[in-house]
């Protein structure tokens, strides 16, 4: 959905999303294939089952493009990436956060969030500055 209404805002802004989103699929993909592995110790029920996972994105962007017109009003818009931040946000801090106090510890965990937080700004700088001026924000 972020990804869907950031690339009506512009397209740079749907390419920075689209980076990141990209990004988080990685740990979530092994986030979801580590217990089914031990569960079943098959790679393959695995890799199946955070390969299937890994399509609501796709689905979710395809059920937003017939939900939303492409002439969103602008400020629906801005609210709309919004919520779907805000909603990232409150699940990373309430739900993972302190899963990973729990297993991690509470510095380590935290160096983890500022290490992601870093990797991610800078991927995203970089991202900035090697595309055209000419697009759009």
């Amino acid at each position: 959905m972020a990804v869907f209404l950031g690339s009506l805002k512009g397209l740079r802004v749907g390419l920075n999303l689209a980076l990141a989103i990209a990004l988080h699929n990685i740990p979530e993909g092994v986030a979801v294939a580590l217990p089914v592995y031990f569960a079943t110790q098959s790679k393959w029920q695995a890799f199946k089952l955070s390969t299937l996972s890994g399509f609501a994105e796709p689905l979710g962007v395809i059920i937003v493009a017939y939900l939303f017109p492409s002439s969103l009003d602008p400020e629906i818009l801005e609210g709309l990436l919004g919520a779907v931040g805000g909603v990232m946000a409150f699940l990373t801090l309430h739900e993972m956060l302190p899963l990973a106090f729990d297993y991690a510890g509470q510095k380590q965990a935290v160096k983890a969030v500022f290490f992601g937080m870093a990797f991610m700004s800078a991927s995203l700088y970089l991202l900035e500055i090697s595309l055209p001026k000419e697009m759009s924000l």
